[in-house]
C-alpha cells in the first residue's frame, strides 16, 4: 500500500506540473509590462507611483503591489531566460501544493487526499500563466500550514507570519488574505476558549494579527497600498473577464472549472452537514470567505483551492473512511487510471513544455523596423505588451491597467470611439493618431464594430496583418513610402505569420468575420480544413455559405457536419 501511495502522489505532482509547464501565453498580456517595470524599478531603486507608460495619462496615480515579483521575474529572465522563468514559477506552484499535500499525507485518508487533489487541481487549470499570484499561493499555503499547527499546539514558527506578510504586500495584492487568515484563527479562539482568553496562545496569536496589521504598512504607498484590495475597483471602468462572477462567465462560456469550483463547493457545504459535530469553526469560517472570493470573481479559483484544501481532505477523512472495503477497493483502482487520463489530457489541451507564443511579436518587429512613430491608438488587450516592445520611444494610448486610468476616460471616450466614426475621428484630431495597433481577438463589442469600420476607412491604409494583430497607418505623406511598399486592399489581405498553421488560420478566420470579408472568410474555412478536416465551426459556416448561394457543396459540408459534429 505504501508503494501504491507514494506512485498516486507521484501522478498528483505530475498532474500538477504538466498543468502548469506548458508555452508561455502571457507575454502578450501583463508579462513584458511587468519585466520592464522590474528593469525600471532596478535602474532607478523606485517603485512608479503614476502610469508612465501612456501619453493620455502619464501622470495618474498608480499603486505597486506586485513590484517586488516585477524585479525577480526581470532578474530571472534576464538571467536564464523564458525558460528558466518558466521552470522557477512551475516549481513556486508545486512547492505550494506540495505542502499542503505531504502535511496531509500521513495523517489523512489517503482517498480524501487524492480524490480532492484532482478535484482541486482541475480547479487550479483555470489560472496557469506566470503571474505574481503565484507567489500568492505560496504564502497562503505556509500561512495555513503554520496556523493549523498552531491550532493544535504551540509552535515558534508563527512568529514567522508578519515577515511573510511584509514580502506579500509587495508581491501580490492578495497580501490582505493573510490578515484574514489570522483574524479568522483569532475569533475561533477566543469562541471557543472564552473562560481562558488572556492565554498564552491567544495573546501571542491577537499580537501576530496586530504585527501583520502593521507589517502590510510596510510598502512603497504605506496606508494606500495596505488598504487598496478594499477600494481598487472604484476606479475601474474596464470589464476584464478574471474579474467577473462565475454566474455571469457560465452564461458565455460554460467553462468547466466553474463546473469543477460548484460540484467542489456543493462537497465541500454538505461535508459541514454530515460531519455537523465534529465541525471546526475556523474550516466553516474559511469555507464561507472563500466560497464567496470564487464565486465573485473568478480570478479567485486559486484561492478557493488553496484555502479550503486542508478543511475539504480533513472533512472527507472522516466520511471515506465510512466506506466499506469493496468501495475503496474500486476506487483504489480507478485513482491511477483517472489520473493518467488527465495527465495526457491537460498536455493535449495546454501543451507541455518550453516555448513562448508568439503572439504580437511580429507585429512590434514590424512597427519598430520601420520606425512607425506616436501618436499610436491602440486596444486595450495589447497595450500591455506595446508597453515592453515599444517604451520608452513610444508611448501607447491605454494598456491593461483600468486602475491607472481615470473610469470616465475608459467609459467616455476608449469605448465610445470605437463605436462611433464621428466620435473617432473627433479624439483623431485631437491626439492625431499616426498608427493603429489592434489585437483583433479583442471580443469587446466596441473591438468589432471599430474594427468593421477601421479597415473601410479611406483615411486609414493596412500595412500590415498577422494572426494576432493588424497595423493600419494614416494616408498622409509622412506613411506614403510604408503604404506604397507594404499597403493592401481590404479585398486581398497579405497575413503574415500563418505558415499553415491551423491555430493561425482559425484565428484570421475569426478576423475576416469579424471585417465581414466573406469571399476571404470562406477561403480560410477552406485551409482550416486542409488542416483539420474535421473543425466542426468551419464545416458549419461553409455548409451555410453554400447554401445560401445554392451551391451543391453545401450538401457535402452538411453531411460531414453531421457526421462529425453531432
Amino acid at each position: 500500500m505504501k508503494l501504491y501511495k507514494l506512485f498516486v502522489s507521484f501522478l498528483i505532482i505530475s498532474l500538477l506540473f504538466i498543468g502548469f509547464f506548458h508555452p508561455i501565453i502571457s507575454i502578450t498580456q501583463d508579462l513584458g509590462r511587468h519585466f520592464l517595470l522590474g528593469e525600471i524599478i532596478l535602474k532607478t531603486l523606485s517603485v512608479p507611483k503614476t502610469n508612465l507608460f501612456s501619453y493620455t495619462y502619464p501622470d495618474f496615480p498608480f499603486v505597486n503591489l506586485h513590484w517586488l515579483s516585477e524585479v525577480l521575474f526581470f532578474v530571472i529572465f534576464k538571467t536564464i531566460g523564458f525558460n528558466g522563468l518558466l521552470i522557477f514559477s512551475t516549481t513556486i506552484v508545486i512547492a505550494s501544493f506540495g505542502l499542503m499535500f505531504f502535511k496531509l499525507f500521513k495523517s489523512n485518508n489517503f482517498l480524501a487526499l487524492s480524490g480532492g487533489s484532482i478535484l482541486y487541481l482541475l480547479i487550479l487549470f483555470e489560472r496557469t500563466d506566470i503571474r505574481p499570484e503565484i507567489f500568492s499561493f505560496l504564502f497562503l499555503s505556509i500561512f495555513l500550514a503554520i496556523l493549523y499547527k498552531y491550532r493544535e499546539k504551540y509552535t515558534k514558527w508563527i512568529f514567522l507570519l508578519p515577515f511573510i506578510e511584509i514580502l506579500w504586500v509587495n508581491m501580490h495584492i492578495y497580501f490582505i488574505i493573510g490578515n484574514a487568515l489570522l483574524f479568522f484563527f483569532l475569533l475561533e479562539n477566543i469562541i471557543l476558549k472564552r473562560k481562558k482568553l488572556f492565554s498564552k496562545k491567544t495573546k501571542v496569536l491577537g499580537a501576530i494579527f496586530l504585527l501583520s496589521l502593521v507589517a502590510a504598512l510596510i510598502n512603497p504607498n504605506w496606508i494606500t497600498g495596505a488598504t487598496y484590495p478594499l477600494f481598487f475597483q472604484q476606479n475601474y471602468g474596464y470589464t476584464i473577464e478574471e474579474n467577473q462572477n462565475i454566474f455571469f462567465l457560465w452564461e458565455l462560456f460554460q467553462k468547466q472549472t466553474i463546473l469543477y469550483f460548484a460540484i467542489s463547493s456543493f462537497l465541500l457545504l454538505s461535508s459541514f452537514l454530515i460531519l455537523f459535530k465534529k465541525t471546526r469553526l475556523v474550516d466553516l469560517l474559511l469555507s464561507a470567505f472563500f466560497i464567496f472570493l470564487a464565486t465573485s470573481a473568478i480570478r479567485n479559483f486559486p484561492l478557493f483551492v488553496f484555502g479550503t484544501f486542508f478543511v475539504f481532505v480533513y472533512n472527507y477523512s472522516f466520511i471515506l473512511s465510512k466506506l466499506s472495503s469493496n468501495i475503496k477497493k474500486l476506487f483504489y483502482v480507478l485513482l491511477p487510471i483517472v489520473l493518467i487520463f488527465l495527465i495526457f489530457n491537460v498536455s493535449a489541451k495546454k501543451g507541455f513544455g518550453f516555448g513562448v507564443e508568439s503572439g504580437a511579436t511580429k507585429g512590434t518587429d514590424f512597427f519598430l523596423k520601420n520606425n512607425l512613430q506616436n501618436p499610436l491608438f491602440n486596444n486595450f488587450d495589447i497595450g500591455s505588451y506595446l508597453d515592453y516592445r515599444f517604451y520608452p520611444k513610444i508611448n501607447v494610448f491605454i494598456d491593461s491597467r483600468p486602475e491607472s486610468y481615470p473610469a470616465d476616460f475608459i467609459k467616455n471616450t476608449y469605448i465610445p470611439m470605437q463605436y462611433d466614426e464621428k466620435i473617432f475621428s473627433r479624439f483623431d484630431n485631437s491626439y492625431n493618431f499616426n498608427s493603429i495597433f489592434f489585437s483583433y481577438l479583442d471580443q469587446t463589442p466596441w473591438a468589432n464594430t471599430f474594427l468593421y469600420k477601421i479597415v473601410r476607412n479611406p483615411k486609414w491604409k493596412i500595412v500590415y496583418i498577422d494572426d494576432y494583430s493588424i497595423i493600419l497607418v494614416k494616408d498622409n505623406e509622412q506613411n506614403k513610402r510604408l503604404i506604397t511598399t507594404y499597403g493592401m486592399d481590404i479585398n486581398n489581405l497579405k497575413f503574415s505569420n500563418l505558415n499553415d498553421n491551423f491555430l493561425s488560420f482559425v484565428k484570421a478566420s475569426i478576423f475576416l468575420n469579424k471585417t465581414g470579408l466573406k469571399d476571404q472568410e470562406i477561403e480560410m474555412y477552406e485551409k482550416i480544413l486542409t488542416v483539420n478536416p474535421n473543425y466542426c465551426p468551419a464545416l458549419y459556416n461553409l455548409s451555410l455559405y453554400y447554401s445560401n448561394v445554392n451551391s451543391d457543396l453545401s450538401r457535402a459540408y452538411s453531411m460531414k457536419l453531421q457526421n462529425f459534429c453531432k
